[in-house]
């Protein structure tokens, strides 16, 4: 290894900026799509209300267009070569609105650009997206809160903090990104569950 390559592989380890257990001499960059997979619909009744499902809001670095990782607590890095096609929030919205429209859980399912009137509100937040490395291959975190409120009487409903670690089969960006959407997908399973539980006991408890 010359004296450049070395410099710079040490700047970015450093930085945070690299890919685990990737040949950094022949590394390209790589974009990832987080995924779901096709759930078969709810066979239960039918919720008879409008759910309007809010964008996944985030405030946190894990929410990057680089893939994050943690080699220690508390810390972050991020991938160099990897990337996701959209902001892990963004991207969650999406999949949590087309899993819930499809799910046969209320009878109508909006997104924040629809003209009609909700009386139920589904609001998210993105808490914690990233691998963590403190062990090899690492596990990946995904957390996400989500808020039930019924929009016509401002109250809410139900709150609950939704958490997945599942273990890394590969010690790289690919083997993170597999976990990823393993967790994502056992969220989104998670969630359309839970709301559906919750939607169908307040709606007999309050009519």
């Amino acid at each position: 290894m010359n004296g450049k390559l070395l410099i710079a592989l040490l700047i970015s380890l450093l930085s945070g900026c690299v890919n685990l257990g990737d040949d950094h001499q022949n590394a390209t960059s790589t974009t990832y799509v987080l995924t779901d997979t096709t759930a078969a619909p709810a066979t239960g009744p039918v919720i008879p209300h409008t759910l309007l499902v809010e964008d996944t809001h985030a405030n946190t670095y894990d929410n990057n267009e680089a893939l994050v990782f943690s080699h220690e607590p508390n810390t972050r890095g991020r991938y160099r070569y990897a990337r996701w096609s959209e902001l892990p929030s963004t991207r969650f919205s999406e999949l949590l609105f087309n899993r819930l429209a499809t799910a046969n859980v209320y009878a109508t399912v909006v997104g924040p650009s629809s003209d009609v009137i909700a009386d139920r509100r589904l609001s998210t937040e993105l808490l914690s997206f990233y691998h963590d490395t403190t062990t090899n291959p690492g596990v990946v975190h995904v957390a996400i809160r989500a808020e039930l409120f019924d929009a016509q009487h401002h109250r809410l409903m139900a709150r609950r903090v939704f958490e997945q670690t599942v273990p890394v089969t590969s010690y790289n960006a690919a083997g993170a990104a597999a976990a990823f959407n393993l967790a994502t997908q056992t969220l989104l399973n998670d969630i359309s569950t839970w709301i559906g539980a919750t939607g169908t006991s307040t709606s007999a408890a309050h009519g």
